[in-house]
């Protein structure tokens, strides 16, 4: 019998978490629950111990950063994933997702087929339980944040570098923040650089190297072309990513 997966919707408009939960609802073997804010979110969390959390950013009292900061900070919950709404700019909130351990953003308005398959996506894939891990890429691939520690800075093109050793993306001096699983996509690519990687075998990588995650990778794909260049990183429709540099 299939565990069932628990998902916290946490937004101060009820009206949106009622779409929210509506969308949904063709997910299987799904539990929903809801907050209004920050500190129902922190306490429902604390007491049914979610798989992925909803998490508006805008919120009177303790607001979404905050509530992920608190989430996040407690041992029990390191695993939940916590997919952030905000209408928001990139730059405003890419840093602060960071800082808190935020797992991935959804844009407000939201769209309803982003919303169901981004969701969808991180509960099928969900690691469980640590020790039921079964590994299912190869061992040249899964070393968290040492994929690229045979050099130290390595030139994309176009003026972007990757600092590996600190995990800098830049350009001209300019530092351009990254997500923890934009940084495992943009290492896996590099240490293949010039080779195609499937679709299976990055989200494999993903999945075998963070411990609080599975990205969707199609639209980490799109986040890193956002803040490089599109030719980066090349498309080969139904088979994979590849590197060009």
């Amino acid at each position: 019998m299939a565990v069932r997966k628990k998902v916290l919707i946490v937004d101060d408009d009820e009206q949106t978490r009622k779409i929210i939960q509506k969308v949904l609802k063709r997910l299987d073997e799904v539990d929903f629950l809801e907050a209004g804010n920050g500190s129902e979110a922190i306490q429902i969390a604390n007491d049914e111990q979610p798989d992925l959390i909803l998490m508006d950013v805008v919120m009177p009292g303790i607001d979404g950063y905050e509530a992920c900061r608190q989430i996040k900070n407690n041992p029990n919950l390191k695993s939940a994933v916590v997919i952030f709404m905000t209408s928001l700019t990139m730059e405003e909130i890419d840093d602060k997702i960071i800082q808190v351990q935020g797992d991935d953003l959804l844009r407000k308005p939201l769209d309803a087929t982003e919303l169901y398959f981004r969701v969808k996506n991180y509960l099928t894939f969900v690691k469980p339980d640590k020790d039921d891990i079964k590994v299912r890429v190869s061992q040249d691939l899964i070393t968290w944040c040492n994929l690229c520690n045979d050099e130290s800075t390595i030139n994309l093109g176009r003026g972007f570098l990757y600092q590996s050793n600190s995990k800098n993306l830049c350009n001209k001096d300019h530092r351009i923040p990254l997500m923890k699983q934009e940084i495992l996509l943009l290492e896996a690519l590099i240490h293949h650089k010039n080779k195609v990687l499937c679709y299976e075998q990055l989200l494999d990588l993903i999945a075998a190297n963070n411990e609080t995650t599975i990205a969707n990778v199609r639209t980490l794909v799109k986040l890193l072309r956002k803040k490089t260049y599109k030719e980066m990183i090349r498309t080969l429709p139904s088979i994979g990513y590849q590197l060009v540099i």
